[in-house]
């Protein structure tokens, strides 16, 4: 297909002409000649178009709908009237620094097996003071340089944290689109960016930018933050895409393995598991209550571990070792025998775990409340598993037996 630009940064927008002008001018900024900006208001009622025309730029192009489409079909319209090469989302109360075309379309160009490229982001606030806490903490788990798209899937599936919730930072290649056939709501229509990352790994590779070239702007009106927050369903539907990154594995070549099979199907279980859990805070009545759950966890635990034994429990603090008088708990993390909250990374859990295990700790009980962790840390959790016995597993309780 012959393209009449190289890159087209999309901008869809409602009622925010404040934030559109701030982020259409980081657009006009761009060190990058070779572009246009396709504004999509999705039938604002403020003054979205005259901000928009006060640019008087022929690179803009500006689109209005006759009555609010929602965001799936606003954000698809774009990529149904894109004619460039590359294409990028630019929501309308973030920001594009200088150098994020020129850096995102060397990515691609020198690359032509990604079908897309990303780039580090800095978080700022509405007032757009930087905030260092949010940004260190997006960075940190940043990748860097060329990623097979299945590597990237697969370390989704075990439980990384692989930050690209943000779409500013992305540039598509506009034939992998085409090729995945855009976005899609299989599970939810928050979610529509990771649901077309995944299903655009699956086919293509990826490139990370290691270069802060987008401002992410936090503020309480977000939608991610609506739907993420107390009570939201964002978690639901993630664990909904992560089942599909399952599949995704399974029909690629790396599924002629049986021993990767394997570790596919031991995923999908506990992934399964952590859905219902999830859906069952929604739907209270799906399972057993709270306190049916404990009661059968602490006939469990004295069924499989012996009395008097020292023990570690991973639990959030939400059971409390006195929940377990004919053993010698302690809680992880622990300092002076008081829980001490989450590590802050695998290499701090390995490192307590293993002083606790050298003070005498013969067990390590993970409680449902904690089951986020085998997921968090990926790297806790395959240490456990290669090294030691886990003689009990369901879902209310993994336990290790520390000393085979």
């Amino acid at each position: 297909m012959k393209y009449e630009t190289k890159v087209t940064i999309a901008i869809p927008t409602y009622n925010r002409s404040d934030l559109l002008k701030v982020s259409l001018q980081s657009v006009l900024s761009q060190d990058y000649s070779d572009f246009q900006a396709l504004v999509l208001d999705n039938a604002s009622t403020d003054d979205t178009e005259a901000v928009v025309r006060s640019f008087a730029d022929p690179r803009i192009t500006y689109v209005r709908n006759e009555t609010n489409i929602g965001l799936f079909r606003n954000w698809q319209r774009a990529i149904e009237l894109n004619s460039s090469c590359y294409l990028s989302f630019l929501p309308d109360d973030d920001m594009l620094l200088p150098n994020f075309v020129s850096e995102s379309v060397l990515a691609l160009d020198n690359h032509p097996d990604a079908g897309l490229s990303v780039a580090q982001i800095e978080v700022i606030d509405n007032n757009g003071a930087f905030l260092e806490d949010k940004s260190r903490r997006f960075s940190s788990n940043f990748l860097e340089g060329f990623i097979d798209g299945l590597d990237f899937i697969h370390q989704i599936v075990d439980g990384r944290k692989w930050i690209l919730l943000f779409c500013a930072a992305v540039m598509f290649r506009a034939d992998a689109l085409a090729a995945v056939g855009g976005y899609d709501t299989p599970h939810s229509k928050y979610l529509i960016d990771l649901n077309l990352y995944l299903r655009i790994a699956a086919q293509f590779d990826l490139f990370f930018i290691p270069k802060t070239l987008a401002q992410f702007r936090s503020h309480a009106e977000q939608d991610s933050q609506l739907n993420f927050g107390s009570g939201g369903t964002g978690s639901l539907a993630a664990i909904a895409e992560r089942t599909d990154a399952i599949a995704y594995l399974l029909q690629s070549p790396r599924a002629e393995d049986a021993s990767y099979r394997q570790w596919l199907a031991e995923r999908l279980l506990y992934i399964n598991m952590r859905r219902s859990e999830l859906t069952s805070e929604l739907i209270p009545e799906l399972n057993l209550s709270w306190s049916e759950r404990l009661q059968i966890a602490m006939r469990e635990i004295t069924s499989v571990i012996p009395a008097g034994k020292r023990l570690i429990l991973v639990d959030e603090n939400q059971w409390g070792c006195q929940m377990l008088p004919k053993f010698d708990a302690l809680p992880f993390l622990e300092h002076d025998g008081q829980y001490w909250g989450a590590p802050l990374d695998d290499e701090m859990a390995i490192r307590e775990l293993e002083r606790m295990r050298q003070a005498g700790a013969s067990f390590m009980i993970i409680a449902w409340p904690a089951f986020w962790w085998l997921d968090y840390y990926s790297g806790l959790r395959n240490y456990l598993s290669s090294n030691f016995l886990c003689v009990l597993e369901n879902s209310r309780l993994v336990v290790f037996d520390l000393c085979l």
